[in-house]
């Protein structure tokens, strides 16, 4: 995951690559989203 808090994590961008562009996702019960922020917990 690309954490861009320079250019305010703009959605335009799709794919990185090979790779699609996650907003947030799911790591060892915890909620990790594109701005650095992993302040919720999953589920």
């Amino acid at each position: 995951m690309i954490v861009d808090r320079e250019h305010d994590n703009h959605r335009a961008i799709k794919s990185v690559g090979r790779s699609e562009v996650a907003q947030s996702f799911v790591y060892l019960g915890s909620l990790i989203e594109n701005s650095g922020s992993c302040e919720n917990e999953a589920r």
